[in-house]
């Protein structure tokens, strides 16, 4: 088991208020999805890349069970460190997805969940993704739908844009700049993938309450960025955002939306 590279107490609490505040509310309903797409079943073994803090490889470790394998791969510290926390049985990397530090044909299956928008070199990554790829091994890959189909969190950004600033609005913006799903079918036929397919789909989002929904933001994701709110602002922040995400609650409080994605899913070929 590769050493747990060490953080920082900054880097470890984002971590940490990324699997807290994203994880169960946002995230953790879209892994089934990349399980499935990827074929991921007993025995087999996956590599996730861009891993956070560890959401989907979990669900990949009880599918692929003790006779498989299950590595996460991060370029941040602190999510490796978060992720090591909740599940240590897996193995955690520090790793970039252009430069995937396996030997060729390791893998059964590459999954990556909400990560290829933040690839520096998408064409790169994807080309790495098909070399660790076993022949005849499977990808899965998830990225936003476009903002325009995500009116929640249209709704985030601009309360972030009015409140916080426009650095933190489109710190919220990058992850839904891949909404037309060509590109990432593009990068998976250069880097030579066959049978690459794409289904839009729609998972519902939960969140404690509509104020939770910009506290994740305040304190789950823009610290990734280095935008670090006072306790003061982050409470003026959620009061003023009343406005705009209270339409969101349901009448016992939650605050429930609809999020839309693309599922991408290709092969290696034999």
């Amino acid at each position: 088991m590769p050493k747990i590279p060490s953080a920082t107490r900054e880097e470890l609490e984002a971590g940490r208020g990324y699997e807290a505040l994203f994880v169960p509310a946002l995230f953790e309903p879209w892994t089934k999805h990349l399980v499935n797409g990827a074929g991921i079943v007993e025995g087999c073994d996956v590599l996730d890349v861009a891993c956070g803090s560890g959401v989907l490889a979990r669900h990949a470790f009880e599918e692929a069970g003790k006779s498989g394998r299950v590595v996460g791969v991060d370029p941040a510290p602190g999510m490796i460190a978060a992720a090591n926390e909740v599940q240590p049985g897996i193995e955690w990397m520090l790793g970039r997805a252009e430069e995937l530090p396996f030997e060729d044909g390791t893998f059964d299956c590459v999954v990556s969940q909400f990560g290829m928008m933040f690839f520096q070199d998408r064409d790169k990554a994807a080309t790495e993704m098909h070399r660790v790829l076993k022949p005849g091994g499977r990808v899965a890959v998830a990225v936003w739908n476009s903002i325009e189909h995500n009116p929640a969190y249209r709704d985030i950004i601009a309360v972030l844009d009015e409140q916080v600033g426009t650095e933190a609005g489109d710190a919220l913006r990058l992850p839904y700049t891949l909404g037309d799903a060509g590109q990432v079918t593009m990068s998976l036929s250069a880097g030579g993938f066959e049978d690459v397919a794409c289904e839009t789909r729609t998972e519902q989002a939960g969140f404690p309450g509509s104020r939770t929904m910009v506290e994740a933001e305040l304190r789950g994701w823009l610290p990734l960025f280095g935008i670090n709110l006072s306790e003061e602002k982050i409470a003026d922040v959620l009061q003023k955002s009343d406005g705009k995400l209270s339409k969101y609650a349901t009448p016992s409080g939650e605050a429930v939306f609809p999020t839309s994605a693309h599922i991408i899913t290709a092969r290696r070929q034999h």
